[in-house]
């Protein structure tokens, strides 16, 4: 083949992915930035590149109440993983077992509940959660979540089961094993690369959610979303805390991305040789 058509080749896919890198890395880059000015700086126009940076925004995150807002985050998500999976890999297992109407018919079920209009499932929870003095706790932010991300678990992991072979459970089941034995010591360890990305979509789901912390909380329990946009729907528009409140959400997410990552990719190297 033609050396410069494969120069020009090369030429085009590195301009594309430089393209689309800046328009991915832009905003973060942007929030960073604008984490770093003052008020004035930040509402300057037109925007100021050249300023001295300052970090009293990061000082008014460690100084106020906006910490207990990561705690809850943080908390409410890990619970909706937790609870997803130990629900949700049991769930899946026996459904991707199951052969007939029976089963298609619960598989188009659980499918159906994710499908339903989020305004459609604010209000019976509110109404759920107040009458057991539930409102404005992480535990019922991580409920209300966990009604959204399972029937999402069920789903994804029940296609990635469908496609085990089903000699595994035989040869587990002439070895003496139960259905749950065979789950936990079989299925389970060949699964991790499934079971984390889908950890990681649960974790980043309850993390950015919005809709249902914003109504089932007032302040106890209040979201890092529901604070940045009360941030934001106030009269003294605080842009530089705005920004570094954004900036720190987004570490904790690339963080449990980064450890899924490993075990992902230590799944994919050994486990289905084991």
């Amino acid at each position: 083949m033609d050396p410069t058509y494969n120069r020009g080749i090369a030429i085009l896919r590195a301009t594309f992915l430089t393209i689309v890198g800046i328009f991915t890395i832009f905003p973060l880059v942007w929030l960073i930035i604008g984490s770093l000015k003052t008020r004035h700086d930040a509402l300057a126009l037109p925007p100021r590149l050249i300023f001295t940076p300052v970090f009293d925004a990061y000082h008014k995150i460690l100084a106020g109440g906006i910490l207990n807002a990561f705690a809850n985050s943080l908390t409410i998500g890990l619970t909706n993983v937790a609870l997803a999976l130990v629900i949700g890999v049991p769930a899946a297992y026996a459904l991707s077992r199951m052969r007939g109407a029976v089963q298609e018919n619960l598989s188009f079920w659980v499918l159906s509940i994710r499908m339903a209009p989020l305004f459609s499932v604010i209000l019976p929870l509110y109404v759920l959660f107040k009458s057991l003095g539930l409102l404005d706790t992480r535990f019922a932010v991580a409920l209300a979540h966990l009604s959204l991300t399972l029937p999402l678990t069920v789903w994804l992991l029940m296609t990635y089961f469908r496609g085990l072979p089903t000699e595994l459970d035989d040869a587990a089941m002439i070895d003496g094993a139960s259905p749950l034995q065979t789950l936990l010591y079989v299925i389970v360890p060949i699964s991790r690369p499934m079971i984390a990305s889908v950890a990681v979509v649960v974790f980043i789901f309850s993390w950015n959610e919005f809709l249902l912390a914003f109504f089932l909380t007032s302040r106890d329990a209040q979201t890092v979303p529901v604070v940045v946009a009360g941030l934001a729907g106030t009269m003294s528009f605080d842009w530089p805390l705005i920004a570094a409140v954004s900036v720190c959400s987004m570490l904790p997410a690339f963080l449990f991305v980064g450890v899924a990552q490993r075990h992902i990719v230590a799944g994919l190297a050994s486990g289905a040789i084991k």
